[in-house]
């Protein structure tokens, strides 16, 4: 059963959307805050929509009453606006019956339920999870948990790219050594992801090192030296002499990486087991990160089962028969340019969803190399195809970097042009920009990076010492875990509390500030709560008096009631940083209010147990949006 005020917002859109014909998800998502809050709780635009906007008003007023039961609100028109206002005592006395119900705050489901697949994090097996990684798991999980709940169901794919030169040179080093990662990580107590991520830096650059020499860049061969002096300096195990002498003896190592390549696309051995054993011993180390940070996945699709199960060999055929197949740059391509001239340009509905910059020209899409070997958007075509099919799905979110805008949409251009219509328009490229740090910069080839496992290190050694600090009789164990999740609060709402498509500089003390506009932040207010609930005792329902709702408690309620309709729009809208500003607003005004209007000191009862049970539902509304952004809520702290 929906609380008052969502329940209010739900019939409200139900309503309008036949009031002034359009959609229900369309009215929901125009039920917008006022632009002043003396305009009252929600506004809909119904100027936009109907000449008659006062009788929108009055119609909806009455339908409310008549069909949803809702007697609770007022609705007037300004300026062609139709506003909704929760009475104060009304609205308090709806809460109380709705309570003895034994119901709780839940997400309106959508009118139209999907099946949605969810693509993200989908890091290459080279080297350990960074900060970069970071962003794009917080992002992807809080958008399937804002999906899942808002009724749709969800599917969160992991793609393995165990494919490319990068996985080569990794491999290549782990060939040299001839250790066994997996057995080599136990015996050194090393997550197996950070010992390739050795590994794949040294091979690397190395082999950059060997190739400037070769051209006569000798101060680019000088810089690499230095870099190699570092990371001789990390040695995990005696590893680098071997490594380093063992790639100095090849006669061409370019032509060993490609060559290990090559075979390992054509699932030859013993290359399709050295590979294999490698990125899954790097997969088991990236499962124990994301375990931490409270991220899991419903599917982990190998790169190279595309290939060898034939689906890259079909839709290779597919592009072959094609009036769009090319040769370009002595190469088979997919003429781009002709698919957006001949089919993109004249359909509007397609155009509008696979939106070309202006005065922007897409190349053509190569698919094979000289050798043989696919490209990774040959492999991403035929894994585009999969996500659909084998799930059903009705839209597929892919959450990639802001740098690979133009090979996304050369794909779903390409897509469109080989007649996965459906594929090509439902396809979602979810892109993020850079995290920044606020000191160095990151190189992956050079073993330059901020991993999550060391990030995750430092937030919790400080949030330990100041949970230690506060709770001097509290146990090791516990200090640890509730540091743990500070931790993990603390990164998971800094990835997500602005929109994807602004560059993020991450800043360790802003991220663990208890001060607002942070992870712990919420989880401070969210066990402040809990802790005043502790304090007051059982909650009385019976005893709570709407009478003694005044202006500021209601504000507190209805702010705290609108959270599952936050949620239900943070998932329509795919913005889960619009669910944190929401949050951060409802912690301030909790923080400001109960600092002005007690409830353990509240002599007349019936307002006490008003106060309590706001306080209990401004607790359950945080944990609700905590939850779905993935941030973890504490007993303590």
């Amino acid at each position: 059963m929906l609380d008052p005020v969502t329940q209010a917002i739900v019939g409200a859109s139900q309503i309008l959307s036949k009031l002034v014909s359009v959609n229900e998800q369309t009215a929901f998502r125009e039920l917008m805050e006022p632009i002043k809050e003396e305009y009252g709780d929600a506004s809909f635009p119904a100027v936009r929509y109907s000449k008659n906007p006062e009788g929108v008003a009055k119609d909806l007023f009455e339908r409310l009453a008549a069909d949803y039961s809702v007697s609770y609100v007022s609705v007037n028109n300004v300026n062609g606006f139709t506003n909704i206002s929760f009475k104060c005592q009304e609205l308090a006395a709806a809460v109380k019956s709705w309570l003895k119900e034994d119901s709780r705050l839940s997400v309106p489901r959508s009118p139209q339920p999907l099946t949605v697949v969810v693509e993200h994090t989908s890091a290459n097996p080279i080297h350990p999870l960074h900060i970069g990684h970071v962003r794009n798991a917080c992002i992807g999980d809080s958008l399937a948990r804002l999906l899942r709940l808002r009724g749709h169901r969800v599917i969160t794919r992991f793609y393995i790219d165990d494919m490319g030169r990068q996985v080569a040179i990794a491999a290549l080093g782990v060939k040299l050594l001839k250790i066994n990662v997996m057995e080599e990580s136990r015996r050194l107590s090393l997550k197996p992801d950070a010992l390739v991520g050795w590994i794949y830096a040294v091979t690397s650059t190395t082999i950059d090192m060997l190739s400037a020499k070769k051209s006569g860049n000798l101060e680019e061969a000088e810089k690499l030296g230095a870099t190699l002096m570092r990371l001789k300096s990390q040695d995990p195990g005696n590893f680098f002499d071997a490594l380093f002498n063992a790639i100095l003896s090849l006669e061409d190592p370019e032509k060993e990486v490609a060559e290990l390549n090559n075979r390992y696309e054509k699932g030859l051995e013993p290359e399709r087991s050295l590979v294999r054993s490698m990125v899954l011993a790097v997969l088991e180390g990236f499962k124990q990160s994301l375990t931490l940070l409270g991220v899991s996945f419903d599917s982990w699709d190998w790169e190279s089962d595309l290939v060898w199960d034939g689906l890259v060999s079909k839709i290779l055929d597919e592009a072959r028969a094609s009036a769009f197949y090319t040769r370009h740059k002595d190469a088979d391509a997919i003429d781009i340019p002709r698919i957006v001239s001949e089919i993109l340009s004249h359909d509007k509905e397609a155009s509008k969803l696979i939106e070309l910059p202006k005065g922007f020209a897409l190349p053509p899409l190569i698919l094979l190399r000289s050798d043989g070997t696919t490209l990774y958007t040959t492999r991403d075509l035929a894994y585009s195809v999969y996500k659909f099919s084998q799930t059903q799905a009705d839209r597929v979110i892919n959450v990639i970097g802001a740098d690979q805008r133009l090979p996304q949409l050369q794909l779903r251009v390409a897509l469109l042009g080989l007649g996965h219509r459906k594929e090509a328009l439902n396809m979602i490229h979810y892109d993020y920009e850079i995290v920044r740090l606020t000191t160095g910069s990151m190189h992956g080839r050079r073993g330059e990076y901020v991993t999550l496992d060391s990030l995750l290190s430092d937030l919790t050694a400080r949030a330990t010492k100041e949970v230690a600090e506060r709770n001097s009789s509290m146990s090791k164990d516990e200090v640890e875990s509730i540091a743990m999740g500070i931790g993990v609060g603390a990164i998971r709402f800094f990835m997500v509390q602005m929109s994807a498509s602004k560059p993020l500089t991450f800043n360790v003390e802003k991220a663990l500030s208890l001060k607002g506009n942070s992870g712990p932040y919420l989880q401070y207010t969210y066990v402040r709560a809990a802790n005043i609930l502790e304090k007051h005792g059982p909650i009385d329902v019976d005893l709570a008096e709407p009478a003694k709702c005044t202006a500021e408690r209601r504000r507190l309620l209805v702010k705290a009631l609108k959270t599952p309709l936050v949620v239900a729009k943070a998932a329509d809208d795919l913005a889960p940083e619009d669910l944190v500003t929401h949050l951060v607003e409802l912690a301030d005004l909790f923080n400001a209010w109960y600092e002005q209007d007690s409830v353990v000191r509240e002599p007349d009862i019936g307002a006490r147990e008003l106060k309590a049970v706001i306080v209990k539902l401004v607790q359950d509304a945080m944990g609700l949006g905590m939850e779905a952004l993935g941030i973890p809520t504490l007993r303590r702290m």
